[in-house]
């Protein structure tokens, strides 16, 4: 409570009236199932009412600020507040500063801005390891691998209880990006093992997306992180990659909006972010970039089904290695026919 600043806003919003992406929440919600732990019951009526709890708080943050937007993830994100606090009260307020202050920028209207945190990724990955990253360039590996990894804190990739807490301790200390910075201390950590992979597409992206789940040794990742991003904040990164983050961006406004909340002098959110006032995202008007030569076009990418679609991508992308000698077959089969098609037309002209 006190890491998160409990208490240290004012109540907002309508919590009576229907948010837009509830429809998706109801979806999400029954999806859910409980962290692995000792601690825990994880039987049938256990998750039937932590998924109870777990939905109240959900839509509790989404009716109290209702310029934010639900993403797929959101739900496993706090469902691990529910499962430490066991109530909903906490969950709530601890879900919430999450929401506003270090996930805002995927809880607008598309992901835009957490793929290009992404983006930002493969610029640290050039500073600390260039082989990976030349690895991921040359076989045009999209970041999209860790996309839950940042959704979610890792909480959708890991199944160690413990280990979960103890990154989300460490998160609530630190800056909305620092998860990024975890992501590539993370791969740094299996560089030798990622270098040694089958140079395929395929196969690099799906032993990228299993790396949490094989992983240990929290501990050290967390101290890589810390150290990493003290030697490239986000500032630096995105002036060494000219990928610039809005203004806006929670990454952006962190140091001037988190250390003025005091719980003694609780504030409204609209003292901080005044642009929420008219019922928008702070995000919304914001410029894409503050560079123009790092601005692009904004991406259709609505917050619901990016995790289904990689996963959804990637089962095609193996099918097709499964088959790809009948591909190859079938291909060059059909170019033959074409050849010999154009080389019979190329005879009747000859001899009408």
């Amino acid at each position: 409570p006190l890491l998160l600043n409990f208490r240290s806003l004012l109540d907002s919003g309508n919590r009576s009236a229907a948010h837009r992406d509830e429809g998706q929440v109801a979806l999400d919600i029954p999806r859910t199932g409980l962290p692995k732990s000792l601690e825990y019951r994880r039987d049938a009526d256990a998750t039937r009412r932590r998924q109870k709890q777990l939905e109240k708080v959900v839509l509790t943050v989404l009716r109290s600020y209702p310029w934010l937007s639900y993403y797929q993830g959101f739900h496993e994100l706090t469902m691990i507040y529910v499962s430490v606090f066991g109530s909903e009260r906490p969950a709530i307020e601890a879900a919430k500063m999450t929401a506003l202050f270090f996930v805002r920028d995927a809880m607008s209207s598309d992901l835009e801005n957490v793929l290009q945190q992404l983006r930002l990724l493969y610029v640290l990955l050039k500073m600390i390891s260039p082989e990976i990253h030349d690895l991921l360039t040359e076989l045009d590996v999209p970041a999209f691998f860790a996309i839950s990894w940042v959704l979610t804190w890792f909480a959708h990739d890991l199944d160690d209880f413990g280990a979960i807490c103890r990154i989300y301790d460490f998160l609530i200390t630190m800056p909305p990006m620092q998860v990024v910075y975890m992501a590539a201390a993370l791969i740094k950590r299996n560089e030798e093992s990622i270098l040694a992979y089958e140079r395929d597409f395929a196969v690099v992206h799906t032993e990228l997306t299993k790396l949490p789940s094989r992983t240990s040794d929290w501990g050290a990742i967390i101290d890589d992180s810390y150290y990493m991003q003290i030697d490239y904040p986000p500032t630096k990164l995105q002036h060494i990659g000219k990928c610039y983050l809005p203004k806006m961006s929670a990454v952006g406004t962190y140091d001037a909006t988190w250390k003025r909340l005091d719980p003694v002098r609780p504030l409204a959110i609209e003292s901080l972010l005044p642009q929420v006032r008219n019922g928008g995202h702070p995000l919304a008007s914001a410029p894409t970039s503050l560079s123009p030569a790092a601005d692009e076009k904004r991406r259709g990418n609505r917050m619901a089904g990016v995790i289904d679609l990689t996963d959804t991508a990637q089962k095609a992308r193996n099918l097709a290695l499964e088959h790809k000698w009948p591909l190859m077959v079938a291909t060059v089969a059909s170019a033959t026919m074409l050849m010999y098609i154009w080389l019979l037309m190329q005879q009747l002209q000859l001899h009408p």
